[in-house]
C-alpha cells in the first residue's frame, strides 16, 4: 500500500459526540495493524491517536474521534501513518464537514380525513451546537410493492410532522416511508435516511365515494323510471 493507494480520505462529523475520518484501501488490509491517525487541535501541541477499523462490508477503514468540545473556529491538523511511515497531512475543521444525525422515532397516523400524519424528534441532544438550528427536511415514501416510484416531498421550514395526502396514495397497498434532514447553517452534509416506517391505505368507503357513486345510480334509476312510466302512460 502506498499513499496512492489510499483514496477517498473524508471525515465527517455529528457535530455532537464524534468526528469520523474514513478511507478506501485495496482488500486485504487490516486497518488496525497498517495505520494509525494523529490528530491535534490546530492551537495545541498535543498530539492524539486514533487507531483505525475496517469498516464493515466495505473496503473502508474507519477512525473515530471523540473531541472534548466543538466550537466553529476549532480545526485539527490529521496525520495518516501506514507501517510507521507518515503518509500525508490533513486539516479539518469539524463546522465545516457536519452530518448531521438522521431524524429518529418516526410514527404515522391516519387523520379523520384520511390523510397520513408522519411525525420525528430529532436525533441530537440539547447541549448538541446543532440543537434547535435552522433545519429542512426531505420525506420520501414509496409502494412496498414498487420500490423505485419514489416521491420525495422537501420540507423548508421548521416542522416536526409532515402530512401524506391519500391523493397522492393508491388504494390497497402497503406504503413506506423515510425522512433525512440537512441544517441550513452547516449544510455540508445532509444525514443518512432515518430508519423507515410502514402503513397500509386501505379500501375505505368515504362519504365523497358514496355520493360518487350515488349520484349516477340515481340518474340512472330515475331515468329508467320515467321510461317504464312513459310506457305504463302509453298503454
Amino acid at each position: 500500500v502506498t499513499a496512492g493507494h489510499v483514496q477517498e480520505f473524508a471525515c465527517f462529523t455529528d457535530y455532537d459526540k464524534e468526528l469520523v475520518c474514513h478511507w478506501e484501501v485495496p482488500a486485504p488490509t487490516n486497518c488496525s495493524k497498517e495505520f494509525l491517525l494523529y490528530y491535534s487541535k490546530e492551537t495545541s501541541s498535543v498530539l492524539n491517536m486514533c487507531v483505525p477499523e475496517n469498516e464493515k462490508d466495505s473496503l473502508r477503514c474507519t477512525c473515530t474521534i471523540y473531541p472534548d468540545y466543538f466550537v466553529s473556529g476549532l480545526t485539527y491538523i490529521l496525520a495518516l501513518q501506514f507501517n510507521g511511515t507518515d503518509m500525508w497531512n490533513f486539516n479539518v475543521t469539524p463546522a465545516l464537514v457536519v452530518k448531521p444525525r438522521a431524524p429518529k422515532n418516526l410514527a404515522i397516523e391516519q387523520a379523520e380525513n384520511g390523510n397520513f400524519n408522519l411525525s420525528w424528534e430529532e436525533s441530537h441532544s440539547h447541549s448538541s451546537l446543532l440543537s434547535g438550528q435552522p433545519v429542512i427536511y426531505e420525506v420520501k415514501y414509496w409502494r412496498k410493492q414498487h420500490p423505485t416510484e419514489v416521491s420525495v416531498k422537501a420540507i423548508n421550514y421548521q416542522a416536526k410532522s409532515f402530512e401524506i395526502t391519500a391523493s397522492s396514495l393508491k388504494r390497497g397497498y402497503d406504503y413506506v416511508a423515510s425522512l433525512r434532514c440537512n441544517y441550513m447553517d452547516f449544510p455540508a452534509y445532509w444525514s443518512e435516511w432515518s430508519e423507515e416506517v410502514e402503513f397500509h391505505y386501505d379500501y375505505q368507503v368515504k362519504a365523497e365515494d358514496i355520493l360518487q357513486m350515488a349520484v349516477p345510480t340515481s340518474c340512472i334509476l330515475i331515468m329508467a323510471g320515467s321510461v317504464i312510466c312513459y310506457f305504463c302512460f302509453s298503454k
